[in-house]
């Protein structure tokens, strides 16, 4: 089937589609029973659709922050367009690529050129002098380079849009070259720490890669997950400094800054401290500045 780009959408177009669901509720009528109330995006835009029957069965079909496939059609209520879904499943590439699924097509673009963010990353990790740190990081991201060139930071608040997380990585690196300048700290191990403290939401994030739902790793949360990735890669490479292990490991597992943020620890050193406030900053004003871009 070809999807139809929400930018394209026509009132009482009959369609079928791959969109990204990036916020489920459920609602009541004026009877009391329930509907399901969704806002889709893909590369183009965003659009309201509504689920009016069979909502027991159709809301197991997904989660937020899925990718979906849909046959619906588009209805005007006032100024606006919806979609009234008749059904709805799970989107991914192991189902769905043959009727033309595609998991770039849900994710605006930044308007930076991959390429040159690709290496540009490439050229600051060659900054880092500790071999080990350079290693682990070269390994980490060589390894994920294609979802790494596509996934964003997020699926509804910072860096949102297609390698909105390379497009972070290289934005948080350059903060915390200019703050190593002015503290004494350990600067591999706050480049390091910056380069790979998300590298979790390219399993936590579902933009249609794998068909396998992520709860698991949604409830162990990104920063858990992203220290057991590294650790792996770690455990990888011999005589892998411990003290610099468990520092990296510290940094990662408290970026998130105070527990009722969800971090799992709060920052004890100043490179903690500095990976936390880069990154809080930074997605504040990518979140405050995107329509301006």
């Amino acid at each position: 089937m070809k999807s139809v780009f929400i930018n394209n959408l026509v009132s009482d177009m009959k369609l079928q589609g791959f969109y990204l669901c990036i916020q489920k509720r459920i609602r009541r009528k004026r009877d009391g029973s329930p509907y399901i109330d969704l806002l889709l995006q893909d590369k183009s835009g965003i659009i309201r659709a509504r689920i009016w029957d069979n909502v027991d069965k159709l809301i197991k079909k997904f989660d937020n922050g899925d990718p979906i496939a849909l046959k619906g059609i588009t209805y005007s209520y006032g100024d606006n367009l919806f979609i009234k879904i008749k059904n709805i499943n799970r989107a991914s590439i192991d189902k769905y690529k043959k009727y033309g699924f595609e998991p770039s097509d849900l994710i605006p673009t930044s308007k930076l050129n991959v390429k040159q963010l690709w290496i540009q990353l490439q050229k600051e990790i060659k900054t880092i002098s500790k071999p080990h740190f350079k290693k682990l990081v070269t390994k980490i991201l060589t390894d994920h380079k294609q979802k790494f060139q596509i996934y964003p930071a997020s699926i509804s608040f910072h860096y949102n849009y297609q390698h909105g997380l390379l497009e972070q990585t290289v934005s948080l690196i350059k903060i915390a070259k200019l703050l190593a300048r002015n503290y004494a700290v350990n600067s591999d191990l706050l480049l390091t720490g910056a380069c790979l403290h998300q590298i979790g939401k390219l399993y936590s994030i579902n933009v249609g890669f794998s068909d396998k739902k992520n709860d698991s790793k949604q409830l162990v949360g990104n920063a858990i997950l992203s220290r057991d990735i590294v650790n792996k890669y770690i455990n990888q490479i011999k005589k892998f400094p411990e003290d610099d292990k468990v520092q990296l490991e510290h940094l990662i597992l408290s970026y998130q800054g105070r527990r009722e943020w969800q971090s799992p620890i709060e920052p004890q050193t100043i490179e903690a401290i500095l990976l936390h406030t880069i990154n809080y900053m930074d997605s504040q004003v990518n979140f405050m500045s995107r329509d301006e871009k």
